[in-house]
């Protein structure tokens, strides 16, 4: 698996990133310590050398699990990224919570650290970004991110410092990103590593229309698994299938690999539970799709997210 460049920092990332997210127990349910761990470590023996997490994954567990999965192995070949949460955003805490990520992770700097989302509650984006250059100053973060900021918010955090790449959410079912922050991310040289690339499952194409979730996993809540969302999501899937079987490859593999394909992703974030989930993932470099069928597939995309209405994220409507 090849590396690629993150903006104009001196980050590499493999081309996918191993998502741990579902490893921190709060949002999605089932997964098991030592399970997450192999799973990490499996990722890293086939070059998914990336890892990203957050201190709100289980409020610092799946980082901890990250750190516990990382030990052994020689630093200077992962790159590791955590984010920071609204609770250390204000410009007097943003390095204890940065000092808690690496605490928890076991290393002494991050490559990537991500304001996850833009601050809130009387905190400025300014205050942010220049503890933020602080960190960066001292070395205990090589590169900044900012997760989840729109366009604007995005320039704003620019004019107090560096940002090298942002983290949005997109999909084959979720494409805000090509209306608004794509165009400015490619003109400026800025990364992009995106986000539930499965669309939370429903690209793996293991549910139907009746599927439900308990009320204890998040999905149950967002606006993307309830009707007409999810069922509209759901005929896309099976729109893809075919092209999918063309290439002798899942709907999962195929829909990751469209977006490693897609200009301007430098590499998505992909989750999995356990070792061969994650070996699936990676198959999905072993295949490049055509650009016909790049573009037919683009097409049925559109046809699907064109009629999305602009929810506030992709967790509230």
């Amino acid at each position: 698996m090849n590396t690629k460049r993150l903006g104009n920092s001196d980050v590499y990332v493999s081309e996918q990133i191993f998502g741990a997210w579902a490893i921190g127990g709060t949002y999605f349910l089932g997964a098991e310590d030592q399970t997450s761990i192999e799973t990490i470590r499996t990722g890293i023996e086939h070059s998914v050398t990336t890892i990203d997490t957050a201190y709100i994954y289980g409020n610092g567990h799946s980082e901890q699990v990250v750190g516990e999965a990382i030990q052994g192995y020689d630093r200077e070949k992962l790159t590791v990224i955590s984010k920071l949460w609204y609770n250390w955003m204000r410009q007097d805490r943003v390095e204890i919570g940065a000092d808690n990520s690496l605490k928890a992770l076991g290393t002494d700097y991050m490559d990537v650290y991500f304001i996850h989302y833009p601050p809130i509650k009387g905190v400025t984006i300014g205050e942010t970004m220049t503890a933020m250059m602080k960190l960066k100053d001292k070395g205990k973060i090589r590169a900044i991110g900012v997760s989840n900021f729109s366009e604007e918010e995005l320039k704003e955090a620019r004019k107090y410092g560096d940002v090298d790449v942002i983290q949005p959410c997109y999909s084959l079912v979720w494409r805000f990103l090509d209306k608004e922050e794509l165009q400015y991310c490619l003109d400026n040289n800025i990364g992009i590593i995106s986000y539930s690339t499965l669309a939370q499952g429903i690209l793996t194409g293991k549910f139907t229309k009746d599927t439900t979730f308990p009320k204890e996993d998040g999905r149950a809540h967002v606006p993307l698994f309830q009707s007409p969302y999810f069922e509209g999501a759901l005929e896309v899937v099976e729109q893809i299938r075919p092209f999918a079987e063309k290439y002798g490859v899942t709907p999962a593999q195929f829909s990751i690999r469209w977006v490693m394909q897609q200009k301007g992703i430098t590499a998505p974030i992909v989750g999995a539970k356990n070792p061969k989930q994650l070996l699936e993932n990676v198959k999905a470099n072993d295949f490049v799709i055509s650009e016909e069928d790049f573009a037919a597939v683009d097409a049925i995309s559109r046809a699907y997210t064109d009629t999305l209405p602009r929810f506030q994220t992709f967790f509230h409507a």
